[in-house]
């Protein structure tokens, strides 16, 4: 049961990857640019824009499932 996860980077993303591969879902990640916590796990990484729709079209492919946890962060500066 393929499951995408869009900002699987994020704190809430690696827990929630963690959690489905341990419920034994096979899980593809929507990166833009990092990778980190997941680079040890057993995933699919597919490299992409979720403001690109063709790209999402793409990613989510196969899929059963899709987490959508990706955001914008802005920081202001005073």
């Amino acid at each position: 049961m393929k499951t995408v996860v869009t900002g699987a980077s994020g704190h809430i993303g690696v827990n929630l990857v963690r959690t489905l591969l341990s419920r034994g879902r096979d899980v593809r990640t929507v990166v833009h640019t990092s990778k980190l916590g997941l680079e040890d796990l057993p995933i699919e990484f597919f490299k992409g824009d979720v403001g690109d729709i063709d790209s999402m079209v793409r990613a989510f492919e196969g899929a059963e499932f899709v987490y959508h946890l990706a955001g914008h962060i802005s920081l202001l500066h005073g």
